[in-house]
């Protein structure tokens, strides 16, 4: 997290808070990034400070894994852009919060403002993935797809972020022995 970034800085700086209500008693207070799962307008310079930036890192600390890895609602679109410069494929896990038919694997996720489910389609054993997402918060997330890798006998090589809250991220590292890199932290 050394590197400047000017306009990710900014979005950092200037985003609005707003509360969500998982239930009518469990309030969380949220960001809104215009990087992050509830963004909206993204200008074409922080597109590309983004893009280059996750790009140049993954090339520098993540030199060998076979594809990238990216949840829905966030991280997807930011993978499909790295994944892309770095011309390497891609799976989208993708989220609904209701189950649907015809899939390989489907686990159930639970933040502190939303539950849903991940569905795991077209992997193979032996894959070895790095995983890309937009913001790591607790880390629950990135813990129930790793955790459901191991059973899938996928190997996870890393992570990287755009931007981590906090140092919860710390802790993915030791407990799960990858590297956890991000652009820029909270």
């Amino acid at each position: 997290m050394s590197a400047n970034y000017a306009r990710l800085t900014e979005s950092i700086s200037s985003a609005r808070n707003v509360r969500i209500y998982k239930s009518k008693e469990t309030a969380y207070d949220f960001k809104l990034y215009p990087f992050g799962e509830r963004g909206t307008y993204i200008d074409p310079e922080l597109i590309t400070e983004i893009t280059d930036s996750l790009a140049s890192s993954i090339t520098a600390e993540f030199p060998d894994f076979d594809y990238i890895v990216s949840p829905e609602p966030g991280g997807h679109t930011w993978g499909m852009l790295a994944a892309y410069k770095l011309m390497k494929p891609i799976n989208i896990l993708r989220l609904s919060t209701e189950l649907y038919e015809n899939y390989e694997i489907c686990i159930r996720r639970e933040t502190a403002y939303n539950e849903n489910y991940i569905y795991f389609d077209g992997f193979t054993p032996g894959d070895r993935v790095l995983l890309l997402d937009d913001v790591i918060s607790s880390g629950a997330t990135i813990r129930c797809i790793a955790d459901q890798f191991a059973k899938m006998g996928i190997r996870l090589i890393g992570v990287q972020g755009i931007l981590a809250k906090g140092e919860h991220y710390k802790a993915l590292e030791a407990d799960y022995g990858i590297p956890v890199r991000v652009l820029s932290g909270v």
